[in-house]
């Protein structure tokens, strides 16, 4: 006899909007014909025009209540009042786009299309500024969607988003504490029981349909394992925040196996970390020289970078530990479906049977 479907509460108005707005903007923009430039963004216009967000109804000020809201700071938010629906189709689909100048200054309206072509010439070039100008947009009184640009500021899975046009590339010269560019203490992966086993045979962790495997800056080790890695590992406990009661853009609440990376040492192999908008730390990984079937180079962030890799929802501690399996994943622990019910990819991805659902439940992280 089965069980019983127990009922499923129906998301809020927020939610279904911003998860519309996620699916459109990392993932569905060029299947859909949304004109959308280098740095992923596209005229607000154009996205209330999309058939999803256009059955649902949903307004100007339902998308800025989207992006302020966001706990994850989701989307990035640009004002530009020479913009029109007309015109962004084109402009905004081929220079990136630049409503603050360095000083945090609005440059006023551009008054022909010269002018707007040199405000569209550069874009807010750090996470400061791109803050900055989302702040501002958010801040201005004015009702015509075709004056917003708007984009989702990680997760994309569309290949002709260019991430270097917007992300900050860390480096180890930046690395002092007195600067923005700091590198952060923690970066960590966070997956489940079913992926582990397959990541660690397949050499490390890959992007998948995404442009980026994505990391957090938190927890640090520390807060999980207080009394070091021969010590008690604490309790995942999915229906809090992974960090202090503070969401975590990067992960998923509910990670079972965090994997811990050494950051200094895979940078000085030359291994590609840039940082997002709202902290997400982001690398496509390195050339393996592997193919993927079409034609295409498969990347990796190699499991020499891995630093420590933590099992938290069991309580088993240290998996993996400076480059050598410290304890298996038991069986019974690893052959568990995605404690959601979603497939998890053998490489460590969720995947489903559909590209589209898959990219739509990645939307929310």
């Amino acid at each position: 006899m089965s069980r019983p479907r127990k009922d499923r509460r129906e998301p809020s108005r927020d939610v279904t909007v911003s998860k519309a707005l996620s699916y459109l903007l990392r993932h569905a923009a060029e299947r859909e014909g949304l004109k959308m430039n280098s740095q992923g963004y596209a005229n607000v216009a154009d996205v209330l025009a999309w058939k999803k967000i256009k059955s649902l109804k949903v307004t100007l000020p339902e998308i800025l209540h989207a992006v302020d809201s966001s706990d994850k700071k989701r989307f990035a938010l640009l004002h530009i009042p020479s913009a029109s629906a007309d015109t962004s189709k084109e402009e905004a689909t081929t220079e990136p786009t630049k409503s603050t100048v360095p000083d945090g200054t609005h440059p006023g309206p551009a008054s022909s299309e010269d002018d707007s072509s040199k405000v569209l010439g550069s874009a807010p070039s750090t996470s400061q500024e791109q803050q900055n100008s989302t702040a501002h947009a958010l801040s201005v009184e004015d009702s015509d969607p075709s004056h917003f640009l708007i984009r989702a500021t990680q997760g994309h899975s569309i290949k002709t988003v260019d991430a270097a046009s917007f992300l900050e590339r860390l480096s180890l010269s930046d690395d002092a504490p007195e600067t923005a560019k700091a590198l952060p203490d923690t970066v960590v992966h966070g997956t489940y029981h079913a992926a582990w086993p397959a990541i660690l045979a397949s050499g490390g962790l890959r992007c998948m349909s995404r442009n980026h495997v994505h990391f957090a800056t938190g927890p640090s080790l520390e807060s999980i394992m207080p009394e070091g890695r021969d010590g008690q590992v604490k309790l995942l406990d999915s229906r809090k925040d992974l960090q202090n009661g503070h969401v975590i853009s990067g992960m998923r609440r509910d990670a079972q196996v965090l994997i811990y990376i050494n950051l200094k040492k895979a940078l000085e192999a030359g291994c590609p970390f840039w940082r997002s908008e709202n902290g997400v730390i982001l690398s496509e990984g390195m050339d393996t020289g592997e193919s993927n079937g079409k034609s295409a180079k498969q990347k990796v962030v190699p499991l020499e970078f891995f630093d420590v890799v933590v099992e938290r929802k069991a309580g088993l501690g240290v998996l993996y530990d400076n480059g050598k399996v410290v304890q298996e994943l038991p069986a019974e622990l690893a052959g568990k479906p995605h404690p959601k019910g979603k497939r998890v990819d053998p490489r460590g991805a969720r995947g489903t049977k559909k590209e589209a659902r898959k990219n739509e439940e990645n939307a929310r992280n």
